[in-house]
């Protein structure tokens, strides 16, 4: 008879509960062998998993570490309610499961950049500290002044010449001032992106299965909420946040108007000539590097164009933008992971290892990837071999 191991019977529930997740739902994910009532034994304390499949639970389930289903009693932490300060109760409480599976795999993250950085900050200052959003802020001037010191002229920008660039781009000077950002397939458009706050390891967390130019615009929708020093949702449909009102819906909007004006500067903006057709939209598109849609709003704003144009091209462009994603869907796994993670946040698991800091089983944890294709994950992904 194989020995139980110690874990706390409490923790066990609780990672499962706090996730909104039924033992039928972790049983399914489990595989098609595994039961439920094996899952209800163990946390009734009938038997126990064992540590590989303790593992599974912990890393591709709970998003949690190993070491939390040992503890003494339930850790506290922050919930979605405290992090997403500037959304209403009602909308917390509705999010989907799988979006709480993602602010808890978020958090994890933010576990692993402090033992990484040694519970140092990652930037001795970072864009967190010199700026912030408030209901008096000037937009022209903060966005401004936040290009200035990202080192980001609007010239610049313009050579880009396309949202999958230009997300790069933006990732890594962001990250270079100490916002981390990951990415991952959410299962749910109707969420863009999300951020957590935190003064040392901010994380913007984005939807991978969005277009590459609604991406884009989901880094800086966040990183409006993380200059008003909160966590928050950018969600896809304009609906959702129509309930808004008061101090959420002023947040919202402003969160909007800060990434439209950062990414569109009215003065550069202005400096073409209005014209109403697809393909000046789509070269304004390109210019900045953004969606058309993000043009158009432009437009709706300045009173260019009517509400049912602007919600008709943008139903259009929307579907037209799911399609080609799903075209370009597929390919490897590692590639993916190098997506989704960042290199900025590879090289670092990686130099940490190389400098005898943390063994390979932490390596592995950190990345996500099973300790035997670690060295497939490493050809693929740091050497640009074949996988």
């Amino acid at each position: 008879m194989k020995e139980k191991l110690p874990i706390n019977l409490d923790v066990l529930k609780w990672a499962r509960s706090s996730l909104r997740l039924s033992s039928e739902e972790v049983a399914q994910r489990l595989g098609v062998s595994f039961k439920v009532e094996t899952l209800e034994a163990w946390e009734k304390g009938e038997g126990s998993p064992t540590y590989p499949q303790l593992e599974r639970l912990a890393h591709e389930i709970y998003k949690r570490p190993v070491a939390v289903f040992f503890f003494p009693s339930v850790p506290e932490e922050e919930t979605p309610k405290t992090e997403f300060r500037t959304l209403p109760d009602t909308v917390v409480d509705e999010l989907p499961a799988e979006i709480i599976r993602l602010y808890r795999k978020a958090k994890l993250f933010q576990l692993y950049l402090e033992e990484l950085f040694e519970g140092e900050r990652p930037v001795k200052t970072s864009l967190l500290d010199a700026f912030e959003l408030n209901e008096k802020s000037q937009f022209a001037s903060i966005t401004k002044a936040i290009r200035k010191a990202l080192g980001v002229s609007i010239e610049e920008q313009s050579k880009w010449r396309s949202a999958e660039t230009a997300f790069k781009k933006w990732r890594d000077v962001l990250e270079a001032t100490g916002v981390f950002i990951f990415k991952d397939g959410f299962r749910n458009d109707d969420y863009s992106g999300f951020c957590l706050y935190h003064q040392k390891y901010p994380i913007i967390f984005v939807n991978n299965s969005m277009p590459d130019s609604r991406q884009v615009f989901t880094l800086f929708h966040e990183l409006g909420h993380l200059l008003y020093r909160s966590g928050g949702i950018d969600f896809r449909s304009r609906e959702a946040v129509r309930s808004f009102q008061g101090y959420y819906l002023n947040v919202e909007v402003s969160c909007n108007r800060f990434a439209n004006e950062f990414l569109v500067p009215q003065e550069a903006f202005d400096s073409f000539e209005p014209r109403i057709s697809e393909a000046h939209f789509e070269k304004l598109a390109d210019y900045f590097s953004v969606s058309r849609e993000v043009i158009l709003r432009n437009y709706f704003d300045r009173g260019l164009v009517d509400a049912d144009y602007y919600e008709k091209m943008a139903a259009k462009w929307t579907e037209q933008a799911k399609e080609k994603k799903e075209e370009a869907s597929g390919g490897s796994y590692y590639y993916s992971q190098k997506a989704y993670l960042g290199e900025r946040y590879i090289n670092l698991v990686y130099g940490k290892y190389y400098q005898n800091k943390i063994t390979v089983d932490s390596v592995a944890e950190y990345l996500h990837v099973k300790v035997k294709n670690l060295p497939t994950f490493e050809n693929v992904v740091m050497e640009g071999g074949k996988p």
